[in-house]
């Protein structure tokens, strides 16, 4: 009998370039494997992510028997000799990926969002190096991450490159996002992970919130880690607006409701809609709406076609 590795549809020995902000990071090989896999015992420069897909595996690190059971995975950092035990009676199936530590990029992009991919890798990768063996329990589901790479190897398709990067890529994040140091840190900057498009929406759903309160764009940047410069930016960007004059538009129309609503002065309105002076809130009435407030609720007091309801 002849015994030898099964072969493997699911192994990709090309480099992949993934790009994380300002920085480019190399997968050179990643396999779907089993117990048939003969491993020596090897050091290197870059990282290696063992993932355990089912079964039970033992992985040797240095002098320590790693074990690890479904949905468990190991990284091994730089420069630590380790190889997993070959044990051709013990069934399990296991996922290998070896990347290379992040390189800058030649163009360097700039902005906040761009910061914080690059902060997010940094953490990781310096964590990795401090502790030189992580073995954690999967919090994130990379199994399922895992199975689609799978069948994206498994088929040769147009963009299939591309596909995979962009499984390589999730992998990695929701890998990262079981270490530690960011336990009790789940949405930290999420708002400005999604870039300036959703930003901008997150923003207005912050005024919708806080529409209320003596709110400014300091208050503004301060909640989402940004600098006022950026709100400044993304204001103009999307709505050709700044920040002061879309809050008094909410400010304005939800004094609208009070108004119809409610029989309360026009002082209080005012204050309800965080704006402290009576003046201004008049001033502004008056600029948006062509009327004072208390010509505003003359006019529409028990009329319901201004919530689209036609009258009778």
């Amino acid at each position: 009998m002849n015994y030898k590795k099964n072969e493997s549809v699911s192994y990709n020995p090309h480099i992949i370039q993934l790009v994380f902000g300002n920085n480019t990071v190399a997968v050179n090989y990643s396999e779907i494997t089993d117990e048939s896999c003969l491993e020596f015992s090897h050091v290197h420069s870059d990282f290696e992510i063992y993932y355990c897909l089912e079964g039970t595996m033992h992985l040797m690190a240095g002098d320590d028997c790693i074990k690890m059971k479904r949905n468990m995975f190991t990284i091994i950092g730089p420069g630590k000799f380790h190889h997993t035990l070959y044990e051709p009676k013990l069934q399990k199936r296991y996922f290998i990926m070896v990347f290379e530590s992040p390189v800058k990029c030649t163009q360097i992009l700039k902005g906040d969002y761009m910061e914080h991919v690059n902060q997010y890798l940094n953490e990781a990768i310096c964590h990795i190096e401090k502790e030189r063996i992580l073995t954690l329990s999967d919090r994130f589901e990379c199994h399922r991450i895992i199975e689609r790479l799978e069948r994206e190897m498994n088929m040769d398709l147009p963009g299939r490159n591309e596909m995979i990067r962009s499984i390589y890529t999730e992998y990695l994040i929701h890998i990262f996002r079981n270490l530690d140091i960011y336990s009790g840190r789940h949405g930290e900057g999420k708002n400005v992970e999604q870039g300036n498009v959703n930003l901008a929406l997150e923003l207005t759903r912050y005024m919708h919130n806080n529409y209320s309160k003596n709110i400014s764009v300091r208050d503004a940047a301060e909640n989402f880690h940004i600098s006022e410069r950026h709100v400044g930016r993304v204001f103009d960007k999307y709505f050709g607006k700044s920040f002061k004059h879309t809050l008094n538009v909410f400010r304005i129309n939800y004094a609208k409701n009070y108004l119809l609503d409610t029989s309360y002065s026009i002082e209080k309105i005012a204050g309800l809609v965080g704006i402290s002076s009576i003046r201004t809130f008049n001033q502004l009435f008056r600029e948006m709406e062509n009327m004072s407030p208390t010509e505003y609720r003359e006019i529409h007091k028990g009329d319901t076609s201004h919530y689209g309801v036609p009258k009778e």
